[in-house]
């Protein structure tokens, strides 16, 4: 029988206030400090509600200005790269800046640590932190410098992801996610080959190497069957995460640690708590630790949806363990 877990997988619903608050610094009627606080309260009430369902790993949802996409920290803050043209994310009405790698990669590790709120992460309130995974960087950069992908990959490893989890494992974070939706979300090509799968897998190694953290590498916005079982024998995280809206639990076999994306997070509709749980089928019987989670960003629906996700999550988790 699994344990199960429970826990965020991306960037969560902004609340109306927030959204107006956003909406009203754009045209100059609130101060910049204003608008922060207002991200600031927001942040608050979602690590209290994670907190209050006993989140096994607390998220600040990335509620903040310097994560209005998963890769803005690293177009705004590292070294080598510049922030390039606003792009449709995947297939979605959200946007990001392109990644335009123009010179060697570097960073000094404060990048995704700078964008906290500091007395979240002094008090330990925040304990997950969620970061694009190399081949996903890869896939949406624009590179100018380095010769070839496979150079690229190990760039950002070695000088970017290393040296960002090193420091977020000396400042208490416990569990380190890798958002992967580069690898399956192949609308106008091939999946990618397993030369890349392995050049990731060897790149994360090292930079997972020495550094006390749980981590998870979780794929969204398409199926990953292509990959499997590549994905368990090739990435070394604990955790190897799926959407269930796009992955057939069926497929999946059997492995040590499941990031299982049994909440819709594109959809408005509030799944029960006894339908979160039935999508699990026999899981767990096959892995020996399973986190509940949502399919992907839950910013796609409204906040009130969001937290009512969640909520019937940790439900599911209580009916999954038989209280």
């Amino acid at each position: 029988m699994a344990e199960y877990l429970i826990a965020l997988t991306g960037i969560h619903s902004r609340s109306e206030e927030t959204i107006q608050a956003t909406q009203d610094w754009e045209r100059a009627r609130i101060s910049p400090r204003e608008l922060s606080k207002r991200f600031s309260d927001d942040t608050r009430r979602l690590v209290d509600l994670q907190q209050s369902l006993s989140f096994d790993f607390v998220s600040d949802g990335l509620l903040t200005m310097h994560w209005q996409d998963i890769l803005r920290p690293f177009t705004t803050s590292v070294k080598g790269v510049k922030k390039g043209a606003m792009v449709r994310w995947f297939n979605t009405n959200t946007f990001y800046f392109t990644p335009v790698v123009a010179g060697e990669l570097l960073s000094d590790g404060s990048a995704v640590s700078r964008t906290f709120n500091p007395s979240l992460v002094k008090s330990g309130a925040i304990t997950k932190v969620i970061l694009p995974d190399p081949l996903t960087f890869v896939e949406l950069a624009e590179n100018s410098y380095y010769t070839s992908r496979e150079r690229l990959i190990f760039a950002y490893c070695d000088n970017v992801l290393r040296p960002e989890v090193e420091h977020l494992s000396r400042m208490g974070i416990g569990y380190v996610q890798f958002s992967a939706p580069g690898v399956v979300a192949r609308f106008r090509g091939k999946p990618l080959p397993r030369a890349e799968l392995e050049q990731a897998g060897e790149g994360l190694r090292t930079v997972l190497k020495g550094v006390k953290v749980r981590s998870g590498y979780h794929t969204f916005f398409g199926d990953a069957a292509p990959y499997l079982p590549a994905l368990f024998d090739l990435i070394p995280t604990d955790d190897i995460g799926f959407d269930f809206t796009e992955t057939d639990p069926a497929s999946l076999g059997s492995g040590e640690g499941l990031i299982a994306g049994v909440a819709d997070a594109r959809s408005s509709y509030v799944e029960s708590a006894g339908e979160l749980a039935l999508r699990m089928g026999g899981l767990g019987e096959k892995f020996r630790k399973i986190t509940l989670a949502p399919s992907c960003d839950l910013q796609y629906v409204p906040r009130s949806v969001a937290d009512a996700k969640l909520r019937n999550l940790a439900a599911a988790r209580l009916r999954l363990i038989g209280k």
